[in-house]
């Protein structure tokens, strides 16, 4: 393993909280390690869109009416296996008026007992990969 793919990799890690995670020049995967989706149409993402809109709908109980959000769409999708999987989505989301607004969502699909929220904030920046041609 190169050190400094390891290196970038971890930087990722540590500065984006698992959201931003860019593959390596290489194209090379760490086993267990935190993976960017970029195909939009497989098992993945239909799993990742569910926990999503989950998300969203912990987000609105928890707010009520001054929190109501509607799912919209995901724009960033990185997943790490964990005993089920961790999903790290960054997604549009429109408020009451209709608005759209980036937010981040870290949620746990844990095996046999469903999901988990462990974060639920207005994303502090997105990016945009290029390789994404669906969005859902």
């Amino acid at each position: 393993m190169d050190t400094s793919v390891y290196s970038e990799y971890m930087d990722d890690v540590n500065n984006s909280e698992g959201f931003y995670v860019t593959p390596s020049r290489d194209g090379s995967e760490f086993p267990g390690g935190i993976r960017h989706v970029g195909d939009y149409s497989g098992d993945d993402y239909r799993k990742a869109k569910c926990a999503a809109v989950f998300a969203v709908e912990e987000h609105n109980k928890k707010e009520g009416e001054k929190g109501s959000l509607e799912f919209k769409r995901i724009v960033n999708l990185n997943v790490e296996p964990a005993a089920g999987a961790i999903y790290y989505i960054t997604m549009a989301a429109a408020d009451a008026s209709g608005k759209l607004f980036h937010y981040q969502a870290k949620v746990w699909k844990k095996i046999n007992t469903g999901y988990q929220v462990l974060i639920f904030r207005l994303a502090p920046y997105w990016l945009k990969f290029s390789g994404n041609k669906k969005k859902g």
